[in-house]
């Protein structure tokens, strides 16, 4: 179960933000990063990529140790 909720804050609310910033693209849609102050923006995006990837991993590894 964490593998899941990492990944889903690691691509969609991490990782694809990151691209949009990058692209400087104005779409809120759904990203949760992109509904932030633009101070706060990028910090949050870079938070959920980490700790998304942290999840991802200690669930995978759980999966394994199984």
């Amino acid at each position: 179960m964490r593998e899941v909720l990492g990944i889903i804050m690691l691509v969609p609310q991490g990782l694809v933000p990151l691209v949009l910033m990058a692209l400087d693209v104005d779409s809120k849609s759904w990203f949760v990063v992109m509904h932030l102050p633009p101070w706060a923006q990028l910090p949050g995006a870079i938070a959920f990529t980490v700790v998304g990837a942290v999840l991802t991993a200690s669930g995978i590894r759980a999966e394994r140790g199984r």
